[in-house]
């Protein structure tokens, strides 16, 4: 079917961010900081940006979500709005990595590496190791959450690292040869490139993977050692 109405939704950050698009051409992106619970906040925004543009949910051919890594609750929230939504209205549903969307703008650096990094609290941060293979974007290694100071050895050069765990392992990174530091900027998901990516997978996939990546155990998980889904 040509001309969908997308709609993408990702709360794994620390921004609210909701997108529209008829197919891949994006029609509108809002970067939210809400100040009511996101639960609370996403069906209004949603419908609010769709009513904007003269939509309603009926018309919505497909829904793209984030999986993370990055804020478990965030995370949680913002799929099971979407769940919710597809399941109620018969909408299908794509679920694309929060690192994997982050690394999308990049796909013109041939032959670098590169590293999205996000701040995963308690001195660590999220991360994947990616590279540029013919124009294509290939990840190398699984998503996962290590210190500071573990991060130079799962890099491979030249490199780029982005995010905000720039701020708790830039001056590491900063002495390495052959690893550039994008410090402004690309911390962010753009909605664009998250439609884009969820498109992508959409051709590529046959069944979709909707489980969270968590990146690493929550503190419930630890504390009564049970895995939350």
């Amino acid at each position: 079917m040509q001309n969908r109405l997308v709609l993408a939704v990702d709360n794994s950050l620390d921004f609210l961010n909701i997108a529209v698009a008829r197919e891949d051409e994006l029609l509108e992106e809002r970067h939210i900081k809400p100040h009511i619970p996101p639960s609370q906040t996403i069906p209004g925004e949603v419908l609010q940006i769709l009513a904007d543009h003269d939509c309603r949910v009926e018309d919505l051919s497909l829904i793209i979500a984030t999986l993370g890594p990055g804020s478990f609750t965030g995370i949680r929230v913002g799929l099971a709005f979407c769940k919710g939504l597809a399941a109620g209205r018969k909408i299908p549903l794509i679920g694309v990595p929060t690192l994997d969307v982050l690394v999308y703008p990049f796909s013109f650096l041939e032959g670098r590496y590169l590293s999205p990094l996000l701040d995963a609290k308690k001195g660590e941060v999220f991360l994947a190791l990616y590279r540029v293979f013919h124009g294509c974007i290939e990840r190398l290694t699984d998503y996962r959450a290590v210190k500071p100071a573990d991060v130079p050895a799962l890099l491979q050069t030249p490199c780029l690292c982005f995010g905000t765990g720039l701020r708790i392992c830039g001056d590491i990174l900063s002495s390495i040869d052959n690893v550039v530091l994008a410090r402004e900027g690309f911390s962010r998901i753009s909605g664009e490139a998250l439609i884009k990516v969820g498109l992508q997978r959409e051709e590529q996939l046959k069944e979709y993977n909707l489980n969270p990546i968590y990146g690493r155990r929550s503190e419930a998980e630890i504390k009564f050692d049970v895995k939350v889904i």
